[in-house]
């Protein structure tokens, strides 16, 4: 290795020719993750029942979660340019991840498996008014003025957006058609 001074790039021990972007180590670990995930779900996706055309309105039913897993590796793959990205603005995202996260990120985590295995079990709108109500509260929301139209207005919307709006049909669970 030469001590020539010409032989650095920029003056800051980065060799001369070195990219002008750098991805962060633990970054490119997790995007590595989440694209395996996303491949594994789209390729399930092939094992999808199709609809014949005249049924299908225009989108068969493995369109929906192909876009949503295209749309999370496209921001996954951002995901090892943002640490550097922060630092130039002087935020040091590695400094809050040295700390082991809450046990309360642990519990929510934990709330919505459950949620999303009672969703069969209670039906859509049941299930969305208990994780509406209990995740506020757990994370220690005590105003009610926000608490009571949230736990209202919010799981009305989702089910109108996706049961109306997008034609989803949600499971009726052993609620059946009390609430549709």
């Amino acid at each position: 290795m030469s001590n020539d001074p010409s032989d650095h790039g920029h003056g800051d021990g980065e060799p001369k020719g070195s990219p002008s972007f750098k991805m962060h180590g633990p970054d490119i670990v997790v995007t590595a993750i989440v694209l395996v995930i996303c491949v594994l779900l789209y390729a399930r996706t092939y094992w999808f029942d199709t609809v014949p055309s005249s049924l299908a309105q225009n989108v068969q039913p493995a369109m929906f979660p192909r876009l949503v897993l295209i749309c999370i590796a496209a921001i996954a793959l951002m995901l090892p340019f943002e640490y550097y990205r922060k630092l130039k603005r002087g935020i040091d995202l590695d400094s809050d991840r040295r700390e082991f996260p809450p046990r309360l990120v642990w519990v929510t985590g934990a709330a919505l498996i459950v949620f999303v295995a009672a969703l069969p079990l209670l039906g859509a709108l049941p299930a969305l008014l208990i994780i509406t109500i209990a995740m506020p509260l757990m994370w220690g929301e005590r105003r009610w003025k926000i608490l009571v139209p949230y736990v209202i207005i919010f799981p009305i919307s989702v089910l109108f957006l996706f049961a109306e709006v997008l034609r989803v049909t949600f499971p009726r669970g052993i609620t059946g058609g009390i609430f549709y």
